[in-house]
């Protein structure tokens, strides 16, 4: 009687009387034959007798009584639950306390060496002076060049003046402002680096 009925049919009633499991996609690296399993009371025999044209599909395939079933989701529900629990507490960082330091810095314990914080205090010292010293250099070999020349590369450096804008504030034609800063510049590169 149950062969008579239609493929629609025997899908519905397979529905309420058996759960499908895709081992390929549930077993990772599985390699068997069967690509389902499924989980149901009724014997392969009655399987087949019962939904032909279901069973057809699903073949070849692992049949499983329902507590085998129940134990597959038990270890389904217990995977997630500890995944889910091991996103909400496990530390990003981890525990070890040597690699944690070395690829975050704000997680280490910072120790105020005197010596390194003396060593880092000269060093600072050394590059301000450095700097002082350059800016007094860039001061002489300004001073060093025609008062013309000065006046335009400040304008044009400084103040962000395009030779163009120099030339209409000066009544002069842009070119002789061009030819001068190029001098200037020329001649402050000559001047710094023989202080």
């Amino acid at each position: 009687m149950t062969n008579k009925l239609t493929l629609t049919e025997q899908e519905e009633l397979f529905a309420k009387d058996c759960k499908l499991i895709n081992l390929k996609y549930e077993y990772n690296g599985y390699t068997g034959d069967e690509r389902w399993a499924i989980i149901t009371e009724l014997s392969v025999k009655e399987l087949w007798e019962k939904y032909p044209l279901v069973i057809e599909r699903y073949s070849p395939f692992v049949h499983l009584s329902i507590a085998q079933g129940e134990v597959i989701d038990d270890a389904n529900r217990n995977e997630d639950k500890y995944a889910k629990r091991s996103s909400r507490t496990l530390d990003c960082y981890g525990y070890d306390d040597e690699m944690s330091s070395q690829f975050h810095k704000e997680l280490a314990i910072m120790f105020d060496d005197p010596f390194e914080r003396a060593e880092e205090e000269r060093l600072e010292l050394e590059r301000e002076e450095l700097r002082q010293c350059e800016i007094r250099k860039a001061r002489i070999a300004l001073s060093m060049l025609q008062p013309l020349q000065r006046e335009r590369l400040m304008k044009n450096v400084c103040c962000g003046l395009s030779s163009r804008a120099i030339a209409k504030q000066e009544g002069v034609y842009y070119s002789s402002v061009d030819k001068s800063i190029a001098a200037a510049k020329k001649n402050f590169i000559k001047f710094y680096k023989n202080l």
